[in-house]
């Protein structure tokens, strides 16, 4: 691969990664917002309470920023990443149907992470298949 495509790959790794983590550290750890608590109750996929799920949530969100930083397994970091953030949006979709339209982004920052993650995944390399 040349130079330029794989620093496009690269950025858009990275670009993807840290999203993830900051979505994972900042509202869901150190900022715990109300409405997120209240969609994860409304959801009734709760560990013991909503505030613990959000965090640990938060937690493996980290880590999947961190892989996707790291870049290791690039095309599943990736398809794991897309995968999620696909259902999280179907359950916030059912939850709140009102974030879909907030101006300040849900909707619109998926479709720029969503972006990223196909330009990974198209200039990420094939794992080879041992034989």
């Amino acid at each position: 691969m040349n130079t330029k495509l794989r620093t496009i790959k690269i950025i858009s790794r990275t670009a993807l990664g840290l999203v993830w983590f900051y979505e994972g550290l900042v509202p869901k750890i150190l900022f715990l917002r109300a409405d997120e608590v209240g969609l994860v109750q409304a959801s009734n996929l709760v560990w013991r309470a909503p505030e613990l799920t959000l965090r640990i949530l938060g937690v493996t969100q980290m880590l999947v920023g961190l892989w996707l930083i790291i870049g290791f397994a690039e095309r599943t970091a990736v398809f794991i990443a897309t995968s999620w953030m696909l259902i999280l949006i179907a359950l916030v979709a059912t939850g709140n149907p009102s974030m879909l339209v907030d101006p300040y982004g849900a909707l619109v920052k998926d479709f720029c992470l969503i972006a990223c993650a196909i330009t990974v995944w198209m200039l990420a390399p094939r794992a080879s298949v041992p034989g």
